[in-house]
């Protein structure tokens, strides 16, 4: 009896291991996928995973598909509707289809390996009878890849097996057979492939044009949607609306997808949008947040489209927005929001008070002095206030200063000019050019600064940088800056520079009268009257009523 025992168990796992699977052909479907002209790139192989349409193919047709649709075992067709996942390196992808209670192969789950050198299984393609049998195959070769397991099997090389699904006798989906042929990889790879939050910062799952599917939570969907609609604005708003289908209480996806038709002037989509998120407002998404958020998209369509305000997009509105959202709820951000509404409006005075009022708060930074420096500068306020702001502005960079900081000295440098505080001017300019280099200044940097400079009184340095700005000018600017070269030879009293760059640029400006009136002052101090006097004649000739002083001295 003992030996029986041994030989009954070996009997009964042949007939296990060897035994056909049963109806596994059922849930094979063809696939067929589509490019954008319409045409008909690719005929294979998918198979259902479960009851609900779920479906994994090969990932190669959808490199290019825009349109894919699968043909079950019953000759019925269904449009596949989006991307699960999908991994180039595995060569799967798992699908969303609009087929509903299916027959389907259970994958094998677990870290136990299913098959091993030597064990049977069965490529299942798509078959429309029972009495076309699955293909026998066998496992010549088993190793663990990655998390799961790598097989060679005897399955010949050919294109119509890739997609199979192996089977085991119990009709398992054990692996999938790969591009190359007789090579599988284990169906776990392919069950495990999922869209996540981060997906959307995914090059393998941006490089497929279909429409991809939404993560399985809430939460993670929500980060999603967020994110693609900052990478991939053309395929956001479908995912947007894939998440709304699904959470319609979720106020914050009305709130999103409200922004994104905003931008692309759907503005009627937009205000439905708004209105369903104040109906589902809740404590996660507040009423005074969507007001402010409506604020901001009716602010941003009136800056970006002329034709925003006569969909009633307008900054009156947004500005209704602003007050209704602060009145709810008085936090700083709102009250910021009010502010650019009023500046908008060229309502100066008051968006400087509202500007401050938010300088009081715990969200004070560079960007809400400048902006409440430019209120009050529109506003009239005067030039100490306004230094002041400025002055704040910079206060708040650190070291090392960045890009954003040498903006700011160039601000205030402009405005110290202005002013006529000329040597804090360049000051300024001096640390603007610290901070970006000097390979990347410009002629047009050069010679605000020498225009400080010679104001100033600083004159080597005017000299040193109306000459730069010549050398790094066009053709057609330099001349122009030839002429401030001589006038700074003249204001120095070297007449005789004066007269060489002054002569240089006229044979480029002959009708430019203060070129005229320079080279005529160089020569008459040199001693050419007769030249000066020429010189002025021109200079009157073409319209300058300045020179009589002149010519009475040179005659």
């Amino acid at each position: 009896m003992k030996r029986i025992f041994p030989i009954l168990a070996l009997l009964m796992t042949a007939l296990f291991a060897f035994a056909q699977p049963k109806d596994a052909w059922k849930a094979a479907a063809k696939l067929t996928a589509y490019d954008a002209t319409g045409a008909e790139i690719y005929t294979g192989i998918a198979f259902f995973i479960d009851a609900d349409g779920t479906l994994v193919a090969p990932y190669i047709p959808f490199t290019k598909a825009v349109r894919a649709n699968v043909t079950d075992s019953k000759g019925k067709t269904f449009a596949v509707r989006r991307i699960l996942g999908a991994s180039e390196n595995y060569g799967f992808v798992r699908l969303s289809s609009d087929a509903r209670k299916m027959d389907y192969l259970m994958p094998i789950s677990g870290d136990a390996e299913a098959a091993s050198a030597g064990s049977k299984l069965y490529a299942v393609g798509y078959l429309r009878t029972k009495k076309e049998a699955p293909v026998a195959v066998i496992v010549n070769k088993a190793e663990k890849y990655d998390a799961a397991m790598f097989y060679e099997t005897t399955l010949p090389a050919d294109a119509k097996y890739v997609g199979c699904p192996l089977v085991d006798g119990n009709g398992r989906v054990v692996a999938v057979v790969g591009t190359h042929g007789g090579e599988a990889l284990d169906i776990r790879f392919a069950t495990a492939l999922a869209i996540t939050a981060n997906s959307a910062l995914d090059r393998e799952l941006r490089a497929l044009p279909m429409p991809k599917g939404l993560p399985t939570s809430e939460e993670e969907a929500m980060k999603y949607i967020t994110l693609i609609d900052a990478i991939d604005p053309a395929s956001a708003l479908l995912a947007m609306d894939d998440f709304v289908l699904a959470y319609p209480a979720n106020a914050s996806g009305y709130v999103t997808r409200a922004a994104r038709r905003a931008t692309n002037k759907d503005y009627s989509g937009a205000e439905s949008d708004f209105a369903s998120a104040l109906a589902h407002a809740d404590r996660t998404t507040t009423s005074d947040a969507i007001h402010y958020a409506f604020s901001r998209s009716l602010y941003n369509a009136a800056i970006n489209d002329t034709t925003a305000p006569a969909a009633g997009w307008s900054y009156e509105r947004a500005l209704q927005e602003a007050e209704v959202a602060f009145s709810a709820n008085s936090l700083p951000l709102y009250q910021m929001q009010l502010g650019s509404c009023l500046f908008a409006l060229e309502r100066y005075a008051e968006a400087y008070d509202q500007y401050m009022a938010v300088n009081s708060s715990p969200i004070a930074s560079d960007e809400t002095f400048f902006t409440a420096m430019l209120a009050l500068e529109r506003a009239g306020g005067d030039s100490a206030r306004v230094l002041a702001l400025m002055d704040s502005v910079i206060a708040r960079q650190k070291h090392p200063y960045t890009q954003r900081a040498a903006s700011y000295f160039l601000e205030r440098a402009q405005r110290l000019f202005a002013y006529g505080q000329y040597r804090r001017a360049v000051a300024d300019y001096n640390e603007f050019e610290r901070i970006i280099g000097p390979r990347n200044l410009t002629d047009t940097f050069y010679y605000l600064r020498e225009q400080a400079e010679m104001r100033a009184r600083m004159y080597q340095q005017a000299l040193d940088d109306i000459q730069s700005a010549a050398l790094s000018a066009s053709a057609d600017r330099k001349p122009y800056y030839q002429v401030e070269e001589a006038l700074i030879y003249l204001t120095c009293g070297e007449y005789e520079q004066a007269k060489n760059v002054g002569n240089a640029a006229l044979t480029c400006l002959p009708k430019h009268i203060d070129l005229l009136r320079i080279l005529a002052v160089a020569y008459g101090e040199t001693g050419d009257k007769t030249k000066a006097c020429e010189l002025l004649n021109r200079a009157r000739e073409l319209g300058d009523a300045t020179v009589d002083t002149l010519l009475k001295k040179y005659q």
